[in-house]
Order: C-alpha cells, then sequence, then structure tokens
C-alpha cells in the first residue's frame, strides 16, 4: 500500500468507526427497547429521534467548522492559530451543550407534543416524554464527546478517536443489557446507558490533551469573535447535512401519525436505526477527508484535492452499493434485529427496499458537501446541503403520499438525494468551467 492509501485509510477508517459508534449508541437502545420493551417503546424513542439528532446536528457545527479552520492553519504551519481556533470551537461547543441540555429537560413533553406524538397514544406520548427528558440530561457528555473526537483526529490522533468512541459504544451495549434486562429500567434505562456511555468516551479523548500528545491544548484563549464566526461559517454544511436525519424524523412522524398511526412511527423507528448508521459510515468516509483536504488547500495543491474527490466518491459509492443491496434483498434480516412483533416486520420489510435506495446518491451527496466546504465554498455547500437535508426532502415526505398514495413516502428520501445530486453535478461543472475560462 502506498503513502496515499495509508493516508487516506488512517483518517477515513477512524472517522467512519467513530461516527458509526456514535450512532451506535441510538441503534442499540433501539434493538433493547425494541426486545425487551416493545414495539410502542420502539415508537417513542422515535418521536424524540427529531430533538435527539437536532442537537447532533448543531453540535456539528463547532467541530467540523473549527476542524476545517484547524486542519488549513495546520497545514500553513500556523500552530497557535489553530490551538486558537480549537479553544474558540470547543467553547461554544461546550455553552451550547448546556443550553440543549436545559431545553430538553425542561421541555420534553411540549417537544415530543410536536415531534408528532400528539396524534398517537396516550402511553406512547408519556414513554417519548421521558425518555427524552432522561436523554437530554447527558447532552454535555453526548456532544463534547463528538467535538473532541473530530479534534482528537484533526491532532493527528485518529487512532485514538476511534477507540475512545469504541469506548462509549461497548460500554452502553453493556449498560443497555444491564438497565432494561436484569434491572427493568425499561426505557429510562435505554437513555441513562447512552449518557454513561459518552461520559466514558469524554475521559478516553479527553487523555490526548491532558498527556499533551499533539498540537493543539485546552487552555485559556482571548476570546476572538471573528474567529467564532469564521468557525461558525464553515461548519455551517455540514450541520445543515445533518439536519436532514431531524427533518426525515420530524416530517415523516407528522405524515405517518396522521395516516398510519402508532404501527407507522414504530416502521419508521426500524427505518431511522437503519438509516443512521449508513449515514455514519458515508459521512464517515468524507469526515475523514475533510483534514486531507484542508491542508491540500491550505498548501494549494489543487490536483491533490480532485484526486483525494476522486477516490471519496468511488469509496462511498462502493459502500452504499452494498449496505443498499443487502437492505433490499434480505430487509426482513435486519428488521427481525429490533423486535419479534409480526405486524411491524411485515411492514417495515415492505417499506425498506424502496427507503434504502436513497443510499446510493446520498454517497455523492455526502462527498461533494464535504469537499466544498473543506476547501472555503460555504456557500455552494450550504446550497447543497439546504436541498438535501431540508427543502427538498421536507416538501417531498409531504407530497408524495398525496400524489402516490401512502407506500409513496418512503420513496421520498430518493427522490430527494437525486434531486440534489443533480443540483450538486450541475455547480460542479459550472465551477470547473468557469476555472478553465479563467486560465484561458
Amino acid at each position: 500500500m502506498d503513502q496515499n492509501k495509508k493516508s487516506l485509510a488512517g483518517y477515513i477508517l477512524p472517522a467512519v468507526g467513530g461516527l458509526f459508534v456514535t450512532y451506535l449508541y441510538n441503534v442499540v437502545d433501539g434493538i433493547f427497547v425494541g426486545q425487551g420493551v416493545g414495539a410502542v417503546a420502539l415508537g417513542a424513542v422515535n418521536i424524540a429521534v427529531p430533538f435527539i439528532t437536532f442537537v447532533a446536528a448543531i453540535a456539528a457545527l463547532f467541530p467540523m467548522g473549527g476542524g476545517t479552520v484547524v486542519a488549513i492553519r495546520i497545514g500553513r504551519g500556523d500552530k497557535d492559530g489553530a490551538n486558537k481556533a480549537f479553544m474558540a470551537a470547543l467553547s461554544m461547543a461546550l455553552i451550547v451543550s448546556l443550553i440543549l441540555m436545559l431545553i430538553g429537560m425542561f421541555f420534553a413533553k411540549p417537544i415530543t407534543m410536536v415531534s408528532g406524538a400528539a396524534k398517537l397514544s396516550e402511553q406512547m406520548q408519556n414513554l417519548s416524554s421521558e425518555y427524552l427528558f432522561y436523554y437530554s440530561a447527558f447532552s454535555v457528555p453526548m456532544l463534547m464527546s463528538m467535538c473532541l473526537s473530530v479534534f482528537v483526529r484533526n491532532d493527528g490522533a485518529p487512532t485514538l478517536s476511534f477507540i475512545g468512541m469504541c469506548v462509549g459504544a461497548v460500554s452502553n451495549i453493556f449498560l443497555d443489557w444491564l438497565f432494561i434486562f436484569p434491572m427493568k429500567m425499561g426505557i429510562v434505562g435505554a437513555a441513562v446507558a447512552s449518557g454513561l456511555g459518552q461520559v466514558l468516551s469524554v475521559a478516553v479523548l479527553l487523555s490526548h490533551f491532558i498527556k499533551k500528545k499533539g498540537i493543539l491544548r485546552i487552555r485559556y484563549e482571548k476570546v476572538e469573535f471573528a474567529l467564532m464566526a469564521k468557525i461558525c461559517k464553515r461548519g455551517v454544511p455540514e450541520a445543515l447535512s445533518q439536519l436532514t436525519a431531524p427533518v426525515t424524523a420530524l416530517c415523516y412522524n407528522i405524515m405517518l401519525a396522521k395516516l398510519v398511526g402508532d404501527m407507522g412511527v414504530s416502521t419508521f423507528s426500524i427505518l431511522s436505526f437503519l438509516y443512521s448508521l449508513v449515514n455514519a459510515i458515508l459521512s464517515g468516509v468524507a469526515q475523514g477527508l475533510q483534514p486531507l483536504w484542508g491542508q491540500s488547500y491550505g498548501r494549494k495543491d489543487t490536483d491533490g484535492m480532485r484526486d483525494i474527490l476522486r477516490k471519496g466518491i468511488a469509496i462511498n459509492l462502493l459502500a452504499a452499493i452494498f449496505m443498499s443491496g443487502s437492505m433490499i434483498i434480505k430487509p426482513a434480516i435486519f428488521i427481525r434485529l429490533f423486535g419479534s412483533d409480526e405486524e411491524l416486520i411485515k411492514t417495515a420489510a415492505a417499506a425498506l427496499p424502496l427507503f434504502a435506495l436513497s443510499y446510493i446518491p446520498m454517497a455523492c451527496n455526502l462527498i461533494f458537501t464535504a469537499y466544498l466546504y473543506s476547501t472555503k465554498r460555504s456557500n455552494t455547500s450550504d446550497l447543497i446541503a439546504m436541498s438535501r437535508g431540508v427543502i427538498v426532502k421536507a416538501v417531498l415526505i409531504f407530497l408524495m403520499p398525496v400524489w402516490f398514495g401512502v407506500n409513496a413516502i418512503w420513496l421520498a428520501p430518493f427522490a430527494t438525494e437525486v434531486v440534489t445530486l443533480g443540483l450538486a453535478i450541475a455547480i460542479l461543472k459550472k465551477e470547473r468551467k468557469q476555472c478553465k475560462d479563467k486560465e484561458l
């Protein structure tokens, strides 16, 4: 394996692994809740998903924006500037996590009602608000774990970043089993297990800075509002890209609660858990390439940036085709992980093949978004991210079942990703043509 391949693998694999185990927290909750509590509780967890994933999307703003600035400054040899960007991003993430913790705890019931619970059974309403309350109590370690993993990776320790996420995931799996089965804590046990797992993850990640192994240091830095604004600007595309999860969950919950009821929401719960793992893998590839793009940009290495882009698209497409194909061919195998309710298995197995088609165009859209924001083309990246994450998807989820029947709702993500992919390709072709015209 040549040095370039080693570099790609060295950044991509830990990033994919880190994001995968981060999303695995919620998926493991879903598996244990579905198997240990029941289909109603599974739907209740899904009602809380829009707020939980919204928190994750907001959290992505600071590490990804800060990570881009840090990578570019490291590429230029500006170590002091890189540390200032790191501390600015970390401080903003901590403040926002405290605010979101208070919102999630004090407004758990109203949040779940807005998220679709108002038209569902009283049992599902109560379970969803209870889950959200306890989950939100651990917002600080959950957001800080996500933030620290990105900076540890950017600071030359991608393996430790992955190990930190793995420690959290393994402990979460054990605690889920302990709290739900032997201790009979139900849906509350799932939320607490997730939180405690993230606490352990943060402890591992902090060791990188305590031992002073890299360039970055946790220390006081003078507040620079211009730098904070730059970090937020660089992070907006990734935050918008991550908004696809809460927007999708919210729109689906509202429509399914209206058209189908509890069973429809429980079905989407399983599909969203599977989607989150696929998204983690594909987003992980994109995020893993971010430091390489940033460093190449800092060195003004245009050929290097384009080479990484081509390789990123190829890797993501192969992964997406494999995952989509597996779920289309044998959907019931994946559904049975989350419970044994035959009605739920039948309904979800029919929906999954349609839903999984979206993974293939999504693979390209995530790479294009990361490439553009990593090379300081934030406005273009924002446009692509907004299309797939918010605007087009929300419209199609509401309109497709009206136009083509209830089952068409499962094709809305695929239609959204195809529309966005067309937009992304058109934008990149236009930019390349403009560059060639300037050279002439």
